[in-house]
């Protein structure tokens, strides 16, 4: 089986960020960035099948600025086969980029693609769905496991009080909520093999693909307000304590 996993790189969620001066963007000069943490379940999920079946293939690409291949030698690092990019230096639509990845996966013919359900960054849960449209591919949102089959992929969600099982012809995709076990961290053999991978790039725009449609825009952005300090209660009596709370809680938490 092959498997692919379109990643996005984004800011790592340990790393305080700022509000540039135009009020619509981050500044990133100085920003460590990662994977997004759902794309790493979903290499964690190929990883997995690859552990039970050697003969498993796990690609992953991403359609990005250059700064993008640290993330795919991050994926490469912790056991993927092999890793390519697709170069946008600029602001691309998510429709467009679901049409050029689409492009790198008619060339790849996987036979499973796994997506992240969202990115950390803007949260849209777009490319997952919009790609297999594009595809013309079965597609299962939201799942935490994936079992191959005999042509086919059983695809498991959770749900309030259990799980369903969804079993998709493949090719197929699916978008990855969680997997079982936690992402794996890189291996140092794993680090020092995917410094020497190769990993092919291609502009954008050698893909031919239309890069029209719409974008999602930022009219403003800050900080979230400072948290103020709490309040500590220090009456003995209980039944006094509990008026106080009360009393706190509706006027000036406005949460009753």
């Amino acid at each position: 089986m092959k498997i692919l996993i379109p990643l996005k790189q984004v800011p790592d969620s340990t790393v305080r960020v700022s509000v540039a001066p135009d009020g619509k963007s981050i500044k990133t000069e100085g920003i460590t960035w990662s994977i997004s943490p759902y794309d790493e379940y979903a290499i964690e999920m190929a990883l997995e099948r690859k552990d039970d079946d050697p003969s498993t293939v796990v690609s992953v690409v991403t359609v990005g600025p250059a700064r993008s291949r640290d993330a795919l030698r991050q994926a490469l690092a912790m056991g993927c086969d092999d890793a390519s990019i697709v170069i946008a230096d600029e602001a691309i639509p998510p429709v467009a980029i679901a049409r050029a990845l689409a492009k790198v996966i008619e060339d790849a013919k996987p036979d499973l693609v796994l997506c992240g359900k969202q990115a950390s960054d803007d949260d849209q849960g777009f490319i997952g769905p919009a790609l297999a449209e594009v595809l013309g591919w079965p597609h299962v949102a939201t799942i935490t496991k994936a079992v191959p089959a005999d042509g086919s992929v059983e695809l498991w969600r959770e749900v309030e009080g259990g799980h369903e099982v969804w079993t998709a012809r493949l090719p197929a995709l699916a978008t990855v909520h969680k997997s079982e076990k936690e992402p794996r961290y890189p291996s140092l053999p794993g680090i020092m093999k995917a410094k020497k991978k190769e990993i092919p790039e291609r502009p954008f725009t050698a893909l031919g693909v239309d890069s029209s449609g719409p974008m999602l825009e930022v009219l403003s952005m800050e900080p979230p307000p400072a948290r103020g300090a709490g309040k500590i209660l220090k009456d003995g009596d209980p039944r006094h304590l509990a008026d106080q709370l009360a009393t706190a809680l509706r006027d000036e938490a406005k949460v009753l």
